[in-house]
This record gives structure tokens, sequence and C-alpha cells, in this order.
């Protein structure tokens, strides 16, 4: 069997939206089989539901695994068309599966029913075993008339379900118009509200699952361009935590060239690291495209998407930041500020609150100013650099004024102390309030720190000014102020 030739992730990822990098795991993890679902997506031991090829679709087979890598086939089917109560159902077309609040599971499965129509059912298990059938269909279209296939499960943080499915979005069956659609449920997929469009590119299959912030990643196996098989695997996350609207994500989370197969039914589930994610599918080889295996692709280095804040000034001494991204590791990820030329800054007191968000502390006063890379490295040594995150920058300059009510008679002086946080040239001119120049207080160039600046209330020729307000005008590094100034005679 050739093996698949797969798409590495981020091709121009927007820096505002991660989109974790999956690399192939090298091995098969079933033969003659295509993934379903799981039982769950982070707990091992864990079951995965498949269909064998050489079944005609009638069957849904098991198997587990301790790791998400090797896999014990059960003896039996889990579900067929056999399955009672009968659904009349003649293949079965996708599955989804979720463990029941109370104990046991439901599935949510698609079927081809005896007379040609496109249906959804559930069905219940104790142990996720042994199956019966709901009564009733959970949803279908125009009577069974329309295509609909491949529901996938969420439980939202809510604790609704949704649904991802997909249909034909003109009705019939006409693969070109596939689109990934979804439903809610608010009794544990029972009963399915009215679904709607979520995901609008073309769509064979589907396969969800839920990140740490509540928001829902949909990964979906489409075709390119005029392409009629499946060949790279999309994905969209949600915009909030209710999983009714996405966004699309660049890239392909997998691929294979329209020579070389067909890929099918990505399923995600968590890596037994419970900071990864490892994406299963079909791939079927052009030459036996009967005979597809399943593989998986795994994330490994960690994912960035925002800092905060994204400055800092030299003078500030230690600050706290916030970084945001995904597949941040159990152990906390080390944190380093790098600029070529310059010493890396090591962050301080690291602390992971969950595999999309950590806290440390950097200290960078003293530093070059300019932008700085972040290099972040999991504890199992998988890194990735965000180039130029950091703004590393000298404080605003300040002026402060004292004794700025003059009164000549008296001899009494305007103190004007400036400070500056870099070095640079540095004026103090006073004006009129209509913008002529009354008298140029100060115009060099200074080290940063501080100094002071006096007026008499003279102009430039050593005469006194006339009762009125004036303007201090005052500018240098990162400082442009204006002050007031009243002289009374």
């Amino acid at each position: 069997m050739r093996a698949p030739l797969l798409a590495l992730l981020l091709a121009l990822a927007a820096p505002a939206a991660a989109v974790p990098t999956f690399s192939p795991d090298g091995f098969v993890s079933l033969t003659t089989a295509t993934p379903l679902a799981f039982d769950s997506v982070g707990t091992y031991p864990m079951r995965l539901y498949f269909m064998r090829h050489a079944s005609s679709d009638t069957d849904i087979l098991s198997a587990t695994s301790p790791d998400g890598q090797t896999w014990t086939v059960e003896a039996g089917s889990r579900l067929s068309t056999r399955t009672v109560p009968s659904v009349s159902a003649s293949s079965i077309t996708g599955l989804g599966v979720l463990p029941l609040t109370g104990g046991g599971f439901r599935a949510v499965y698609s079927i081809i029913s005896t007379t040609g129509s496109w249906r959804v059912h559930t069905a219940t298990s104790a142990d996720g075993f042994s199956w019966a059938n709901d009564t009733g269909t959970a949803f279908e279209y125009s009577g069974g008339a329309d295509y609909v296939a491949a529901p996938a499960l969420v439980k939202l943080d809510s604790g609704d379900w949704r649904v991802f499915f997909v249909r034909d979005q003109n009705g019939g069956n006409d693969p070109g118009d596939r689109r990934v659609y979804s439903a809610l449920s608010t009794n544990q997929g029972r009963n399915w509200g009215a679904a709607s469009l979520v995901i609008s590119t073309v769509a064979h299959q589907v396969g969800a699952a839920k990140r740490a912030d509540g928001r829902v990643r949909v990964f979906y196996s489409q075709p390119l361009g005029s392409a009629s098989s499946t060949t790279v695997v999309s994905s969209s996350l949600s915009d909030d935590a209710t999983a009714a609207a996405f966004t699309a994500e660049s890239g392909y989370r997998a691929s294979t060239g329209s020579a070389s197969g067909s890929v099918s039914f990505p399923v995600p589930a968590r890596s037994t690291d419970s900071f990864r994610w490892r994406l299963y599918y079909g791939y079927s080889d052009p030459v036996q495209p009967s005979s597809g295996s399943i593989y998986s692709v795994l994330n490994g280095p960690p994912d960035f998407i925002s800092l905060s804040p994204d400055s800092v000034y030299t003078s500030a001494g230690a600050a706290g930041f916030t970084l945001r991204g995904e597949v941040f590791s159990a152990g906390p990820p080390q944190v380093v500020a790098r600029k070529s030329g310059e010493t890396d800054v090591a962050a301080t007191a690291e602390n992971r609150t969950d595999d999309q968000t950590m806290t440390f502390t950097l200290d960078m006063q003293g530093r070059t100013i300019g932008y700085w890379d972040l290099v972040i490295t999991n504890a199992d040594g998988n890194a990735t650099t965000a180039n130029a995150r950091l703004l590393v920058d000298f404080a605003p300059g300040s002026v402060t004024l004292t004794n700025n009510l003059l009164r000549p008679r008296n001899g009494t002086v305007m103190n004007a102390d400036v400070t500056t946080f870099n070095a640079g040239r540095v004026v103090l001119r006073v004006y009129t309030p209509d913008g002529r120049l009354v008298r140029t207080l100060h115009d060099a160039d200074r080290p940063a720190g501080s100094f002071t600046a006096t007026w008499d209330a003279k102009d430039a020729q050593g005469a006194t000014v006339a009762s009125g307000l004036y303007i201090l005008r005052t500018t240098g590094p990162r400082l442009d102020g204006r002050s007031k100034i009243l002289v009374i005679k």
C-alpha cells in the first residue's frame, strides 16, 4: 500500500488565530478500516468505532487502545443494520458518540434505508459495547430524499449537545452541494432542533472537538478544485462556545495529492498527554481503494495566538505577561525573549492555566529597544518561534512645571523639570497663544535622565513680556508636551 502524502499545517496562518501544526505519526492504526468516532476525546483506554470495508458498511466495529497508537479489535459488531428495534437500514454512513450524564452512551448515526432514503437515527448503550436503537428518526430532509450523513457530536460547555453533519444544501444527492450543518439538543441527543448551515464550503465527512476555551474546531474532508475525491482535511473554528458560527482556518490539517488516493472521516481525539490532539482519518490508495486504512497525525509544537501586554519599557523591570495559543504542555513551556545579536532573556514564574493559556514574568530592563521574538518550548522539546511579538521600548518622557504663575516684579522664575528615558535632542520653547516664538529655553542633545530649565518671563531680547497666557512646548525622545504659563505683572 502506498503511504499518503501528508501536508503539514499552517501555510500562511493569520497571527490572530492559532492553527496547530500536525505531523504524521508514521504508523497505520488499523488496516482496511475507516474511523467514525470515539467513546471519549481524551480518557484512556479509549474505544474507537470504525467500519471495515469488507462489511459493505453494514456493521460498526470497535477497537480499544491504552495510548491512541496500539489498537486491539473487539469481537463482534457494536451497531449494525440488524440492531433492534429495526430502523430498516441497508447501510451505515456515519456515527457520533457521547457519554450520557447519568452513565452509558448515546450514538447518533446516519443510514441509507432499505428504500434508499437518507436518515439519521440514535441508539443507546450502557457500556459502549452493546447497543439498542431509540424509537423514531432523529432527523431527515424531504422525507429522506435529501442526502444527510456523517454526524459528529460535541458536548458544549452549557451541557447541550451539538451535532455536525453533511447535508446537500440544495436537496437531492449532489456531492458538489454537500455542506456542514449543525443542530442543537438540550436532552443529550434524544431530540434535535432545526439545523443551520455552519460551513459553506464543500465537505464530504466531518469530525469535531471542543477546545479548553469551549470553542469547537470542526474538521472536514473535501476535494480540491474540480477533483471528485476528497484530497484534503480542512478545519474551521467556532467564533464562541455556542459553536453556532465558524471561521475557516488557513491551510490543511492533512492532505494527499489527487493522484494518491483520498482521505475521509477525520476524527480528532486528545493525546494521552492531555495537551496535544491526534487526528485520525481514513486513507484509500488509488490502486486498491477498497483496502484503505486508518492513519493519524499528531500536533507537536506549541502555537502562538497573542501576548498581553505586547510591549514593555526598558525602565519597567520585571513585568507579568499572559500568553495565549494552543498545545501548551502540562509541564509549563519555557519562554525565552530573543533578538539577533542580544543575550536571550528567559522568563520566570511560568504558570500554565491550561493547554491554551499561560502566564510568566520577563525582566527586559536595560535591554535593546525594538521587537523581540518569543521562543516557546514545550516540556517535550517541541518549540515554536513567534517572530517580532514583544516590543521593547523606552518610556515616554515627562515635563513638570512649578511656579507657572509668574510675577516678574517678585523675581519668581518658572521651573520645568524634564525627564527622558533615551538619549536625544530636547527642545523647550515659549510661544504666545497665536504661535509667535517668545524664547528658546533649551535646545541640545541630552543623555537619558532629568534636568531643569527655567524661564524668568523675559523674551529673547531680555525684555519682560506682557501679562497674559504663554505656552511652553517641550519636545524630546517620546516627548511632545504643551504646558500653560500665566504671567502677571
